[in-house]
């Protein structure tokens, strides 16, 4: 019953008054509780309780991978990122925010998984002053011989690379601005000159290069380092919007920044007899499927629509909407992996995502009846998301069918 009382209120966009969730015990279980009375089973131990079923879901799913075009090539592809939003400021002790504008609290959720089989190699939830390069440690125990992982510049740490590379796995990253680049010439370690650089590759009309070179002042290591020249109008762009956060923020322009605004830069330890820089650079695409995905948790889960609570309650508010998200996830990618097999096509995200979601609160009563109906119910899903919900390719973009099929050496 409080999985249940959980669910009812999970599988709605928005949070439901205490006083809603008396009345739906009262309405299904017959079962009399005040308001009051729901609000002190709230406590660690439900969270805990919580937290247990995610732990259990993580350790059971399914291993069923898309294994077309380069995907072939690596045991996983791992994207790692976090996304965050603000909750009540009287959660400022347990979950404190980044300040400023900003509430006085919030909520960080890191999320890492393979874009191959859709399993989860970390889900967790902390406070908003959470940094992406405390965190990019914390999952390099789970890394297997074969790897590859993708990572944004707030991951971007060097010993985390060499830790990467020592597991005989791989990784693609933007190359962070206070990471120092050298070149070595005649036996020495000459740092790289990027406005000289953008000047030379001007003049020769060269929009891409690719180096051997050494990243790190202290921690130094070896890397490629893929240097995409931007397109004049967008240097300006990066250019103005620094000028308006600096001066918004009252900050000083940072000078290795602003000497490499001209390029996207890329580091991989992938060589290039296996690998060729374009086809890099558009590997890296795919870390913005995990941003499609944090699209669903907020504008289909409502994962960040939380009204005032106490911090008990959240949590487990939180880690039900996120065991909801995973069991919908699993099957999302089960049935997408089984269609590609059949058809060569892609499912969306979004779109059964929604589909999925219109269909969780039939889920929640199955989950809370000992599962009897889950056998039909999933297979009438599945029959749903095979048409009408396919990927759709955007007007002038390469999607993720193409990035997925790019041939390689």
């Amino acid at each position: 019953m409080f999985l249940d009382s959980l669910l009812y209120d999970a599988v709605s966009s928005n949070t439901k008054s205490l006083n809603a969730l008396s009345i739906n015990a009262k309405g299904k279980y017959n079962i009399k509780i005040t308001k009051q009375g729901i609000d002190q089973r709230y406590t660690p131990e439900g969270v805990k309780y919580v937290q247990t079923l995610c732990s259990a879901l993580l350790s059971a799913q399914l291993n069923r991978s898309v294994d077309a075009g380069w995907f072939s090539k690596f045991e996983r592809v791992l994207i790692k990122d976090s996304t965050k939003f603000e909750v009540s400021g009287n959660l400022a002790k347990q979950l404190p925010g980044t300040g400023g504008s900003a509430s006085k609290a919030g909520v960080c959720i890191q999320y890492e998984f393979d874009i191959k089989s859709g399993e989860v190699n970390d889900l967790s939830i902390g406070p908003a002053t959470s940094h992406d390069k405390s965190d990019a440690k914390n999952t390099l125990g789970k890394i297997r011989k074969g790897d590859l992982i993708l990572r944004d510049l707030g991951y971007s740490v060097i010993p985390c690379f060499k830790t990467i590379n020592e597991n005989g796995a791989y990784f693609i990253s933007r190359l962070a601005a206070n990471i120092l680049v050298f070149e070595r010439i005649n036996n020495e370690l000459i740092e790289i000159d990027f406005p000289k650089l953008y000047k030379e590759m001007t003049v020769s009309n060269i929009k891409r290069l690719s180096k051997n070179v050494i990243i790190g002042d202290k921690a130094q290591m070896p890397v490629r380092l893929i240097i995409d020249l931007m397109p004049e109008q967008e240097i300006n762009k990066r250019k103005r919007q620094t000028k308006e956060n600096n001066k918004e923020r009252g900050h000083k322009a940072n000078s290795k920044f602003m000497n490499r605004v001209y390029f996207n830069l890329f580091i991989t330890n992938i060589d290039e007899t296996i690998m060729e820089p374009k086809i890099i650079t558009r590997i890296y695409k795919l870390r913005w499927q995990v941003e499609i995905i944090f699209k669903t948790w907020k504008s289909i889960f409502g994962i960040d629509c939380i009204s005032p609570m106490k911090y008990e309650r959240l949590m487990c508010l939180l880690n039900v909407r996120l065991l909801l998200i995973l069991i919908n996830w699993e099957l999302f990618m089960h049935k997408r992996c089984q269609v590609f097999e059949a058809t060569q096509k892609l499912l969306s995200i979004m779109k059964c995502f929604k589909t999925l979601h219109e269909h969780n609160n039939e889920l929640r009563h199955i989950l809370t009846d000992n599962c009897k109906k889950l056998s039909s119910w999933s297979q009438r899903i599945s029959k749903l998301l095979e048409s009408n919900h396919w990927l759709e390719k955007k007007n002038k973009k390469i999607g993720f069918m193409e990035i997925m099929m790019l041939n390689v050496l």
